[in-house]
């Protein structure tokens, strides 16, 4: 089993993760998508623990507020939940929209955060 060292790598980061030890993974990942997906991808890893941004302002990292709608499906495809941190992107409101794995868990992922994440001023989300 080739893959066995990255998947005890994996678990093991995921549980420092959940018992608030870890606030950065370093998996080593190659999700398949397009070219459009894992620059999604890539931008999601650099959202800081405990932060949150909107999905315009995902769009706008990424070059183009017009590709808002395209990044938001590419979040939504994001195949490594948690480790790409795709619930860390908001609605431009302010509210808990679209994610995959139900509204409740991205809320309860977020709250795990601001939990452990350094203090900082303002809203969790």
């Amino acid at each position: 089993m080739g893959n066995a060292p990255v998947i005890l790598k994996c678990i093991r980061q995921l549980q420092e993760y959940f018992t608030g030890d870890r606030i950065f993974f370093d998996v080593a990942m190659n999700p398949e998508g397009t070219d459009f997906q894992k620059r999604v991808w890539t931008e999601l890893t650099r959202i800081p623990y405990g932060d949150t941004i909107s999905y315009l302002e995902l769009a706008r990292r990424l070059g183009d507020e017009k590709c808002i709608r395209a990044a938001g499906t590419a979040n939504g495809k994001n195949p490594i939940p948690v480790i790409i941190p795709c619930h860390r992107v908001i609605g431009t409101s302010g509210k808990l929209v679209g994610y995959s794995g139900e509204l409740w868990r991205k809320e309860s992922l977020l709250r795990h955060e601001a939990r452990y994440a350094p203090k900082k001023a303002g809203r969790l989300f």
